[in-house]
């Protein structure tokens, strides 16, 4: 979180005079964490305090695919991964990420597929936890940024970029 203490009052005010996601990637913070200031003149004003705020979890399930009974891993299936985008209210990113891995954990299943085999899914891990850039969800929103400098890399991981189906 941002040490509101590290800047002269004078320099601090809300990020109202700067657009809130602009400044949040800039800095790369969270407009939600402590202080929401960007480093400007003007006035400081007071920050709500308190509340759960949303917070946006990636989190990463795994299914061993076809053939692949046993161990996650093993048994020479094809694994396939599946990338969730979660929403959690909390009251900060740790209670966040707590939520989000238990949320993904109660979505842990095994069943048969249309061929009879049989098809599980297990909870791998949390991603990232990022409050939202806009607290306010009952409209139009940002939720979530991420930066990436290989976009190589990033065309062979995303199947949909290249209309690739899976």
């Amino acid at each position: 979180m941002l040490n509101a203490k590290a800047f002269q009052p004078a320099e601090r005010v809300r990020t109202g005079s700067v657009p809130r996601r602009r400044w949040a990637v800039a800095h790369a913070r969270s407009i939600a964490e402590e202080g929401e200031y960007a480093v400007a003149t003007g006035e400081e004003r007071e920050v709500p305090v308190g509340g759960p705020r949303p917070y946006i979890a990636i989190v990463l399930m795994e299914s061993p695919g076809k053939g692949g009974g046993g161990v996650l891993g093993e048994g020479g299936g094809d694994l396939l991964y599946e990338e969730s985008v979660l929403l959690v209210h909390a009251a900060d990113e740790a209670d966040a990420r707590r939520r989000a891995e238990r949320r993904a954990r109660s979505r842990e299943t095994s069943y048969l597929d249309d061929r009879g085999e049989t098809v599980s899914w297990c909870f791998k891990c949390v991603v990232d936890v990022s409050a939202a850039l806009d607290e306010d969800l009952t409209q139009d929103a940002d939720l979530y940024a991420r930066h990436f400098r290989d976009y190589a890399a990033y065309e062979r991981f995303e199947p949909l970029l290249s209309g690739e189906e899976l």
